[in-house]
C-alpha cells in the first residue's frame, strides 16, 4: 500500500483516534478517576477536524494517472502500423525521395477502398487534435479607432477574478494509478465514518461514567438534578454511609450539593450555630435557579414528624433540626415509617438523605436499620465522619 494515499492531516487524524480507546484504558484503570474520558473526547473531535482537512486539500486533489495507459495504447497503435506495413510490403513501391514522410512510400493509388481507410485511420489516431480543426479566418472585430469611438464615456463595471479560482488553479492535482486513487477515497470514506462513531461513542463513555460516579463520594463531579434510579442503577447507593475524616466540602456545601441533584434532606445539626450556617432556601438548578425551601425545626418552630417524612418523601422540601432530642425522635419514627413503606414496596422518586452530626455518632441498631432499610426505599444515612 502506498504511503501517498493520505496527507499529513490525515495521518495525524487516524494517530489521534487510535489514542482515545488508550484514554479509555487508563481511565478506567486509575483511581480516583478524573477527566481522562473527557480528553478523550476532544481527541476524537481534534480527529475528526484532521480527517475533514485531510478529505478536502489531499484526497479531493487526486486524480487517476494515464500516462501509462496512453503510452501502451501508443505501442499498440504502433506495432498495428508496422504489422500492416508489413503485410503490404510486397505491393509498396520499393523507391522513397527525400520529400516522402513515413507512409508516402505506399502505393496508395493501387490500394481499394477498403486498404486506403484501413491505413489512413493510422494516420488520423496520430494527428494531433488540433491539427484535425479546420482553420477559420479570425472574427474578432476590426478595432474601431475612430474619433466616436475615441470620446465613447460609457463605462463597464470591472469585475474581479475569482478567489476560488485562483486557489483551484493554485491547488495542483496528485495523480496516482487508479488502483490508488480508489484505495485513497475509500480508506478516506472510512477514515471519516469511523472518526464520526468514535465522538458519539466518547460521548456515551462520558455520560455513563458521570452516572456511575455521581454516587461516589470522592469522584462525583457537577451534580444534576437527574432522576436518582439512573445513578442508583450504574452505582447502587449504600443505606448507610460516613463522610471521610477530610471531606471535600463543607457541610453547607454539602447540603446544597444534594439540592442541586434535586435531592431532599434533614440535617441533624449538631447546635443551634451549625443549624444556622444553612440557609432557608437552596437552588436546585445552576445559577440559583429552581430554589427549593429549607425548613428549620426547633423548640420555637416545632414540626410533626410524620409532616417532615412526608415532605422528604415527595420532595418537596428539606429540614434542619437544631435540637438532639428532637432529631432523635425524629429518627426512629422514620425508621417506622420505612419500614411501612418497604413492606409495600414503595421507593422515593429522588434519594433522601438524613445527614447525621450529632454530638454522639449514630448507635449500631440505627446504623444497621438504615443499611436494611435505605437501600430499599431510598431513604439513607450519611454520618459525618
Amino acid at each position: 500500500m502506498s504511503s501517498q494515499l493520505f496527507g499529513l492531516w490525515g495521518y495525524l487524524s487516524i494517530l489521534l483516534w487510535l489514542i482515545v480507546p488508550a484514554l479509555w484504558v487508563l481511565h478506567h484503570i486509575r483511581r480516583p478517576r478524573r477527566w481522562l474520558c473527557h480528553v478523550a473526547v476532544l481527541v476524537a473531535v481534534l480527529a475528526w477536524l484532521f480527517a475533514v482537512i485531510n478529505s478536502a486539500t489531499y484526497v479531493n486533489r487526486i486524480q487517476i494517472d494515464r500516462s501509462e495507459e496512453i503510452a501502451a495504447a501508443q505501442a499498440r497503435q504502433e506495432a498495428a502500423r508496422k504489422l500492416a506495413e508489413e503485410s503490404r510490403a510486397g505491393d509498396v513501391a520499393q523507391k522513397r525521395f527525400a520529400e516522402d514522410d513515413a507512409s508516402d512510400y505506399l502505393d496508395t493509388a493501387g490500394m481499394d477502398e477498403a486498404d486506403l481507410k484501413y491505413m489512413t485511420s493510422f494516420d488520423d489516431d496520430a494527428t494531433p487534435e488540433w491539427k484535425k480543426e479546420k482553420r477559420t479566418r479570425s472574427s474578432t472585430p476590426k478595432e474601431d479607432d475612430s474619433l466616436e469611438a475615441m470620446l465613447d464615456t460609457s463605462t463597464g463595471e470591472e469585475k474581479g477574478v475569482d478567489s476560488e479560482l485562483i486557489e483551484a488553479a493554485a491547488a495542483e492535482p496528485i495523480m496516482m494509478p487508479e488502483k490508488d486513487y480508489m484505495m485513497a477515497n475509500r480508506l478516506d470514506g472510512w477514515n471519516l465514518k469511523l472518526v464520526r462513531w468514535l465522538i458519539l461513542v466518547a460521548l456515551a463513555v462520558v455520560v455513563t461514567d458521570y452516572l456511575k460516579r455521581a454516587n461516589c463520594y470522592a469522584e462525583a463531579y457537577l451534580p444534576l438534578p437527574l432522576p436518582s434510579g439512573w445513578i442508583n442503577s450504574q452505582t447502587p447507593l449504600a443505606g448507610a454511609r460516613s463522610l471521610p475524616a477530610t471531606p471535600r466540602r463543607g457541610m453547607p456545601q454539602e447540603l446544597a450539593w444534594l439540592s442541586h441533584r434535586g435531592e431532599t434532606f434533614v440535617y441533624l445539626a449538631a447546635d443551634r450555630n451549625a443549624a444556622a450556617t444553612i440557609p432557608e432556601r437552596l437552588p436546585r438548578l445552576p445559577l440559583g435557579l429552581c430554589k427549593t425551601d429549607v425548613l428549620h425545626v426547633s423548640d420555637a418552630q416545632p414540626i410533626d414528624p410524620d409532616f417532615i417524612f412526608e415532605t422528604l418523601w415527595y420532595g418537596r422540601s428539606s429540614f434542619v433540626v437544631d435540637s438532639t432530642a428532637r432529631a432523635e425522635a425524629l429518627v426512629t419514627r422514620m425508621l417506622e415509617l420505612l419500614q411501612e413503606r418497604k413492606t409495600s414496596r414503595a421507593h422515593t422518586r429522588q434519594n433522601v438523605h438524613v445527614v447525621w452530626e450529632l454530638p454522639a455518632p449514630p448507635a449500631e441498631e440505627i446504623v444497621a436499620e438504615f443499611e436494611r432499610l435505605g437501600g430499599a426505599t431510598g431513604v439513607v444515612l450519611v454520618v459525618k465522619g
